[in-house]
């Protein structure tokens, strides 16, 4: 017997720009630090190659994230899309897989954090910050998610127009650049290079599918998240295309494919002091802003985990004064303290990348699934219809799989160890719910009856919180 929690409810405030904060505010720190890894692997070439394929797959994934999201109007995002339109063991492993994912980027950047502070301040030992920010910003979330995302509003502003400061100021001849240096590391270690790089291209995006996971707390999520969501992926693809030009003119290659902190170093490397200062300024906000987010995408995920019974339901609650899911934000702060003193700060991130790839298939899949179940296009089921459905679906399923095929190169402990983890929540939570039988109850959202035999598919008693109010 599967109980409802009696307080999973969250209070509807947020708004489009709300919505792009929470995107972009995750994944703009992918253009400050991580992407560079690229250029190690296949030099400057690779690195572009892997920003277009990857920003290929993200505009599709938003996409479909886009489509779903306005549908379902759901806390869960991905894991409730698989839930709806999948099955149980599908949506057990999407939504630990999300909530693995924004974990291991939340304590990425705690600790990057933790070293741009000891940087400043030598005395500074990097475990007590490291937990400071961690604790700093749970607290943030506790208190309310429209607090945490206007505050991530404000710190993606800044840290975003810094790096459109400092390309048209390249641009304009305040810096002396180095085309030489595009041709010197262009394709150092040939073809096979190209194919390496795509294993970090994710990072240039990773995560703004998570922008649709605040559906259900926003005032109209039919047009919020659509327009937040399709925003946040086109700032993040000019965000993207500045950064390589500018570190790729700035630093050599074999420099800029080691570096910490890319951006700020290429400032450095300007001798100008206003960006030198904008772009640190930059690279502290976007990391604090990027963990800000992560607590919010993944508490989101642990709470319809619970709300759901895929985990305890005590995690559920929703604070009777804040209006957030209290006791799953909290959660978040010693798994993020175990993963940013687990390992190396590469194998945190590719944990984390792996976890988003598996997300990257499961997304789309959940969208033709919901295409064949519901057909029409009715602006009550679909207020937002994304276009060339369901090709460009299946053509991110391929581009997800080929990049986790490059991790093989490097990380496949890793990759092995992702596998066994999800492949036995997905095989243990299909066999816990096989026996629960209840029907979807679709005409709650509004919906009508899905089509073939789906229309009596068993997965979930009732579902909470659907449409806007």
């Amino acid at each position: 017997m599967y109980e409802k929690h009696e307080a999973a409810s969250l209070v509807k405030a947020l708004r489009p720009f709300h919505v792009w904060a929470l995107g972009v505010g995750i994944v703009l720190v992918g253009e400050y630090m991580g992407w560079n890894f690229t250029v190690a692997k296949g030099g400057v070439l690779g690195s572009l190659l892997a920003m277009l394929v990857a920003g290929a797959m993200y505009v599709m994934i938003s996409l479909c994230a886009s489509e779903l999201g306005s549908a379902t109007k759901l806390a869960g995002g991905p894991y409730d899309w698989a839930r709806l339109f999948i099955g149980p063991g599908a949506a057990a492993s999407v939504g630990l897989a999300v909530y693995m994912e924004y974990i291991a980027l939340e304590a990425a950047d705690s600790i990057v954090v933790a070293f741009i502070a000891q940087s400043i301040f030598p005395q500074l030992q990097v475990f007590p910050v490291t937990l400071l920010v961690i604790a700093l910003l749970t607290f943030i979330n506790y208190r309310g998610v429209v607090a945490a995302l206007t505050l991530n509003f404000f710190l993606t502003m800044i840290a975003f127009i810094a790096i459109v400061v400092f390309f048209f100021g390249t641009a304009f001849g305040t810096v002396n650049i180095h085309p030489e240096y595009l041709f010197q590391g262009a394709l150092p270690n040939g073809m096979i290079g190209l194919f390496a790089a795509l294993q970090f291209g994710p990072w240039f995006y990773l995560g703004i599918e998570g922008a649709a996971m605040c559906a259900e707390e926003c005032k109209h999520p039919s047009r919020a998240v659509p327009l937040g969501q399709q925003a946040g992926m086109i700032t993040l693809l000019i965000g993207a295309a500045m950064t390589l030009y500018l570190c790729s003119v700035l630093i050599p290659a074999g420099i800029l494919g080691v570096s910490v902190y890319p951006l700020f170093e290429a400032a450095q490397n300007s001798g100008v002091f206003i960006f030198i200062a904008l772009l640190g300024l930059g690279t502290f906000l976007t990391c604090v802003a990027s963990a800000n987010g992560c607590v919010c995408d993944s508490s989101r995920s642990w709470f319809a985990l619970s709300r759901d019974n895929y985990v305890s339901s005590w995690f559920s609650a929703v604070h009777p004064r804040y209006n957030t899911p209290y006791r799953a934000v909290i959660f978040t702060m010693p798994v993020a303290i175990g993963f940013a003193f687990s390992g190396f700060l590469d194998q945190v991130i590719t944990f984390s990348i792996i976890s988003g790839l598996l997300c990257y298939v499961l997304i789309p899949f959940s969208l033709v699934r919901f295409r064949k179940l519901f057909p029409e296009t009715t602006s009550k089921v679909r207020p937002f219809v994304s276009p060339l459905q369901p090709y460009i679906a299946y053509f991110a399923i391929v581009i997800a799989i080929t990049i986790l095929s490059t991790l093989f190169w490097g990380y496949k402990y890793n990759l092995i160890f992702a596998f066994v983890f999800y492949g036995i929540a997905y095989f243990y939570f299909s066999h816990r719910h096989r026996s629960y039988t209840a029907e979807n109850n679709w005409a709650e959202m509004g919906w009508p009856l899905p089509k073939g035999p789906a229309g009596s598919l068993a997965i979930k008693t009732e579902v909470v919180g659907i449409g806007d109010e």
